[in-house]
């Protein structure tokens, strides 16, 4: 993946970031187009070239549909959020019962 960066950067005159951008935004670009070579792409250029400091901050149920491409990414991380609320509510009265019997004993 470096060298490929390093061409860019040479080839292109990008700098270090626009040239993992370009990388990140070509893999998920052939990744949506063709969902059968997404394992392909993302052996042949690895995990996201962005550096950790360039991406964009946020949960990993955030992220779902970054690596589900598609319609379905979005509904499967619409899901989970959904999910992900409920069970925290549901923490939130679980922790609330307990302190009410605390509270009674």
């Amino acid at each position: 993946m470096t060298e490929l960066i390093n061409k860019l950067v040479a080839e292109a005159g990008l700098s270090n970031e626009q040239a993992a951008k370009t990388i990140d935004v070509i893999k998920g670009f052939v990744s949506e187009k063709f969902p059968m070579l997404a394992g392909a792409v993302e052996n042949v250029l690895g995990a996201s070239a962005a550096p950790a400091a360039a991406k964009e901050e946020g949960s990993l149920l955030d992220k779902i549909s970054d690596f589900i491409p598609g319609e379905m990414g979005e509904k499967i991380e619409g899901f989970a959020k959904q999910a992900a609320d409920k069970a925290g509510d549901l923490l939130d009265k679980g922790k609330s019962t307990f302190n009410d019997l605390e509270n009674k004993l």
